[in-house]
């Protein structure tokens, strides 16, 4: 059987963590080319401030942002005498389950500084906690913790490539498909919902999301519909009317053409 595709999506697990420091301010604190062959770096700056010199570049980090620095990244850094920062630090291996990811995090900007990454105080003082503590199970708490730190970091640079109003505007309208999956959405109501024009929309939501308002809506329902199946709950008549389909015949032909299977073929038992 064979998966809906979702375009240019991550796929990765957090394969071992290296270590998870709290730095104090420290005005002296400095290195010089320093490089990391063997971890990603993440890093946020808790307060204070420090330079950093990437690629020829020198970039300013302040209170709030986020860093990210793949494998072999070249860089040095200081932290500002006169207002020293603090920050926490995390080195961490990943497993790429296809070269696709690998390329696309490796692409992401090295300093993120966005008001939408307010949760990442409470998610890096919680995993300095969690890995300090070392109690049982802290492994996996810790790797979905990072988890969730490099998916509000994929999920800024999304927002920044595209500008925040479109973004935000398509965000509003998938999430209203996936809270209502059940009905069927035309273009006109979800482009009026947003203001734009129907071919305004169109394109804006096919370049965030990677398919058009009509796929992502089929793609949720049939994935909903999938789950339904292999619950074992529900026959593919049923599984059918629950996400909105009442022609069955309509909906096992487009459940084949997004999975490459039949319906049936994901009944258990």
């Amino acid at each position: 059987m064979s998966n809906i595709h979702v375009q240019n999506d991550y796929d990765f697990n957090i394969s071992s963590i290296g270590n998870v420091y709290e730095r104090e301010p420290n005005p002296h604190w400095r290195y010089d080319r320093i490089v990391n062959h063997e971890a990603y770096i993440i890093a946020f700056c808790k307060d204070g401030e420090a330079l950093y010199g990437i690629n020829g570049k020198e970039i300013s980090v302040k209170k709030g942002d986020l860093l990210f620095f793949p494998k072999g990244l070249v860089r040095s850094a200081s932290s500002n005498p006169m207002n020293p920062w603090s920050f926490y630090t995390v080195a961490f291996g990943i497993q790429f389950l296809n070269e696709s990811s690998k390329e696309a995090l490796d692409r992401l900007d090295h300093v993120t500084r966005s008001p939408h990454l307010y949760r990442l105080p409470s998610l890096f003082a919680e995993l300095n906690l969690v890995w300090s503590g070392k109690r049982s199970g802290f492994v996996i708490k810790c790797k979905s913790i990072i988890m969730d730190i490099l998916y509000h970091l994929i999920k800024e640079q999304d927002r920044t490539t595209h500008g925040s109003a479109h973004y935000n505007a398509i965000e509003q309208t998938a999430n209203l498909i996936l809270s209502n999956y059940k009905n069927h959405f035309s273009i006109d109501e979800l482009a009026k919902l947003v203001g734009m024009s129907d071919s305004h929309f169109r394109l804006l939501f096919k370049k965030i999301t990677g398919m058009t308002a009509i796929q992502y809506q089929n793609h949720i329902r049939i994935n909903k519909a999938k789950d339904l199946l292999l619950s074992g709950e529900c026959n593919v008549t049923e599984a059918a009317l629950s996400v909105g389909f009442q022609d069955i015949y309509y909906f096992s032909r487009l459940f084949k053409k997004l999975t490459g299977a039949n319906p049936s073929d994901y009944i258990t038992g």
